[in-house]
């Protein structure tokens, strides 16, 4: 088989940059990257990694869609954050038959919805999730009528295990400490809060078609233990593999090339300890809202994105404690409601840009 054409959006955050010195250590070729707003790493990437094509969106928007169109790709990664990919995402799947669509980006797989799920699906191409969480379900077979529950797993964060810390007090620093993963500033304070598992639980009703109320989370330290089926026949599905992204971020590679990752399954095996726990902890804000944000239409749940955008900027200049974030979200959720119809990618986008200015003031 000959080499594939890779794209990845998003190469310069950190799971881009995994991804490309992997490809470089194993001589797996990329063709195209891009990201938002970080021209200097774009720049030094393109040369380093001999990517032949480099694209900033922020403002080579229009340069980059008339590419799209004149060039097909085997693998396309959305490693960015946010739902705004979702102006390019019908393009590139009307272009591209049979491809690999890996998403990391939780934001746009939640905004596109169902709608994005069919599209992938109607234009023949292949959705790989890259969460570990949806990841670790790919090869459950899914029927709505044959599932009592699904859990999926949360590692705890730098807070959860540390009972003498105070919500209160922590600072940036203390939020960026995650115990098991290396993640963006977004994603760090999505993980410490627990407001990523919300988004996770939206994601993965929208991937795999399962209802909201069958879908929970539970606290698994290890990180080991990534999601578990219970059937309505009784038997259980546990879905387990290391707390390491390149099995997820390499998984649509293997389709084309032949590589191992040096992880030790075996440890694993005779010596994880699977101890999994209810979230129940009164210090973490989003306890008290979790039965109202898990029950969240698709509108609300898009607006739940945008307000917890707008409150990660806030805590971030300083304008919002930490455990305050939470609180934002909820007690903004039912303002400004609108009549909306959410038909295309087009009303979806527009829809987030009229919650963004519903909320201009505290942006």
């Amino acid at each position: 088989m000959s080499n594939p054409k890779i794209l990845i959006i998003g190469s310069t955050g950190v799971l881009g940059s995994k991804l490309l010195s992997f490809c470089k250590k194993n001589q797996i070729k990329i063709d195209t990257i891009c990201c938002l707003k970080n021209s200097n790493k774009l720049s030094k990437q393109k040369k380093s990694f001999s990517v032949q094509n480099s694209f900033k969106l922020s403002d080579q928007s229009q340069s980059f869609i008339n590419h799209i169109k004149k060039n097909k790709y085997n693998i396309i990664y959305f490693l960015d954050y946010g739902p705004f990919s979702l102006r390019y995402a019908e393009i590139i799947l009307k272009n591209n038959k049979y491809s690999i669509i890996a998403i990391a980006n939780k934001e746009m797989l939640i905004a596109g919805g169902s709608l994005l799920i069919k599209m992938i699906k109607k234009t023949n191409n292949k959705l790989v999730p890259l969460d570990s969480e949806h990841f670790s379900l790919q090869k459950i077979k899914f029927n709505n009528s044959l599932i009592e529950n699904i859990y999926i797993t949360a590692s705890g964060g730098p807070f959860y295990f540390d009972k003498n810390i105070n919500i209160d007090k922590v600072k940036i620093n203390d939020v960026l400490k995650h115990p098991k993963w290396k993640m963006g500033l977004n994603n760090s304070i999505d993980s410490s809060n627990f407001i990523n598992k919300v988004l996770e639980v939206y994601e993965l009703s929208h991937i795999y078609e399962i209802e909201l109320k069958k879908i929970h989370f539970l606290v698994s330290k290890e990180a080991y233990l990534h999601s578990i089926v219970v059937f309505k026949d009784n038997t259980i599905s546990l879905n387990c593999f290391d707390n390491d992204m390149l099995i997820t971020l390499t998984s649509p590679l293997k389709k084309f090339f032949d590589f191992k990752l040096n992880l030790n399954k075996s440890n694993y095996i005779y010596n994880s300890n699977l101890k999994l726990e209810k979230f129940n902890d009164k210090r973490f804000t989003i306890q008290k809202y979790l039965k109202r944000f898990l029950s969240l239409e698709h509108d609300k749940q898009i607006k739940l994105l945008i307000l917890n955008k707008i409150a990660q900027k806030q805590y971030l200049e300083g304008s919002l404690k930490y455990s305050q974030i939470i609180n934002f979200i909820a007690s903004n959720l039912n303002k400004r409601n609108k009549k909306i119809n959410l038909y295309n990618f087009k009303s979806i986008l527009d829809y987030v840009k009229d919650i963004e200015n519903d909320f201009k003031n505290f942006i």
